[in-house]
């Protein structure tokens, strides 16, 4: 039986690379979420932090190429996880308490395990979420419950985000450091609804508004990099009331027709 087992194993058939490209993005994105806590270890806090935020641009991609290439799996799933704990839960703990909440010793240590543990229960809660895959109206999938893994990584790391732009330490001072630690943790745990990238809807024709601002902004990042994400991560942060809010009254219109729907 071994012996089966392993000449089925070691088989040469051929695997087409569009079925293996979701799983080199998170891959290539749990490389960058290891690599940042190298160059955390080393003091070059700019480059460890934008290794995070490339993990999180490809983290963006890997679902989405998945399935407009009809490659989606289980396997993909639990890797995409595993890859976003180590991304966004372990390496900004780690990377914001050698540089700044260690001097708070024990309890400085404590709160970014607090960081590492949401983000834990933020992925586990959303994988049970996909493996039961209940019904929902088509509106309610555009929004997240909490705020996702890589959001609260980005929130998590802001006051170093605001140190590069500013050029003032001042942000990675432990108490800020902590607060930011604690309320992007709590967010991802929680049941707020924030919207999801789902929201953003393209008009047909050859230009739109939509196609400018985000040229715009892709323009901003490549002049003023860090001073635009500063901006763009406090829109983010702005925007999530007012997702909840947007969920609730889409809620009491919508809800009574897709009961009537299910039933």
């Amino acid at each position: 039986m071994d012996v089966i087992e392993t000449e089925n194993f070691q088989s040469k058939k051929k695997v087409p690379f569009p079925k293996i490209l979701p799983t080199i993005i998170t891959i290539s994105a749990f490389c960058f979420g290891m690599t940042a806590i190298r160059f955390a270890l080393l003091g070059n806090w700019e480059t460890s932090v934008m290794c995070i935020l490339v993990s999180a641009l490809l983290d963006s991609f890997d679902g989405r190429v998945a399935r407009m290439l009809g490659q989606s799996s289980q396997f993909g799933a639990e890797l995409d996880s595993l890859s976003d704990l180590v991304c966004f839960g372990v390496a900004p703990s780690i990377i914001l308490f050698l540089r700044s909440v260690c001097v708070m010793e024990h309890a400085g240590w404590g709160i970014c395990m607090f960081f590492s543990v949401c983000c834990a229960l933020r992925l586990a809660r959303f994988n049970v979420v996909q493996i039961l895959n209940e019904p929902k109206p088509e509106w309610q999938k555009k929004y997240f419950s909490g705020i996702p893994a890589p959001a609260g990584a980005t929130i998590a790391l802001f006051p170093f985000i605001l140190s590069f732009s500013t050029g003032n330490d001042y942000f990675l001072g432990e108490k800020i450091v902590s607060f930011c630690l604690l309320v992007s943790g709590a967010l991802m745990i929680s049941t707020i609804k924030s919207m999801s990238s789902k929201m953003i809807e393209m008009k047909n024709g050859l230009v739109s508004p939509e196609l400018l601002v985000i040229s715009l902004v892709v323009i901003c990042l490549i002049t003023e990099l860090w001073l635009t994400l500063s901006v763009l991560i406090s829109v983010y942060i702005a925007a999530i009331p007012y997702g909840a809010y947007k969920y609730s009254k889409t809620k009491k219109e919508e809800a009574p027709e897709f009961l009537q729907q299910v039933s």
